[in-house]
């Protein structure tokens, strides 16, 4: 009954809880008309404008189900949900974060342990990169900060080991923001990406604020 009233009054006004996060500072958990939503200062990490963001690329986007998907960057586990309940996938999903709070709230807030052949990871994206030996068919490269994501994932190290881990027909998407990003860190990516030969599309304001960078190997 308590549930049902919460969900109710939401719709009136938000009901928040705070976490504190050594990565992430003060993240939001808030029940807003009905729905769940993890926000940080000035973005949203799941379940309302990401959502719809990467709805939008993965439906762009056209991969292999027998592939594994490899997600750096987890926040409430919202790309995890529109591949299970929305595309219907069943591929395996290896989930990198680097905030340990983050990994709990997706666990206790969003049922991040519902998802059946999901290995949630939590290292620093740029060094598991440098790790790992698996291949992967889609690679989805979510890695915010709030709202800016760190200059080291756009550097020749991190985007060499992203090569070598992608598969032979394999695909990336890359989600940034143009407000937030240096213009030649983000015509970089672009240029190394068409380089060593993929096939790139961009999309500039997805859902109005973010930059979607879709590519796939030739």
């Amino acid at each position: 009954m308590l549930k049902k009233l919460k969900i109710f009054l939401s719709y009136i006004s938000p009901f928040v809880t705070n976490r504190a996060s050594e990565y992430n500072g003060n993240l939001k958990i808030m029940l807003v008309n009905g729905k769940k939503v993890l926000n940080t200062k000035d973005a949203n990490y799941s379940f309302a404008s990401l959502h719809r963001i990467m709805r939008f690329a993965l439906t762009q986007t056209g991969f292999d189900s027998r592939e594994d998907i490899l997600l750096l960057g987890l926040g409430g586990g919202s790309v995890i949900d529109l591949i299970r309940n929305e595309f219907h996938l069943p591929n395996t999903i290896r989930a990198v974060d680097i905030d340990p709070v983050i990994i709990e709230v997706a666990r206790q807030e969003f049922a991040l342990d519902s998802y059946a052949d999901v290995e949630i990871i939590c290292q620093d994206a740029y060094n598991f990169v440098q790790e790992t030996p698996k291949k992967h068919g889609l690679i989805i490269i979510d890695l915010f900060i709030n709202n800016t994501v760190p200059e080291k994932f756009y550097d020749d190290i991190f985007w060499e080991n992203i090569f070598r881990i992608l598969s032979p027909t394999g695909r990336i998407i890359f989600n940034t923001m143009t407000k937030t990003t240096k213009g030649e860190l983000f015509g970089t990516i672009i240029t190394r990406l068409k380089t060593v030969g993929f096939q790139v599309e961009v999309h500039d304001k997805v859902d109005f604020t973010n930059s979607m960078i879709l590519a796939k190997r030739r």
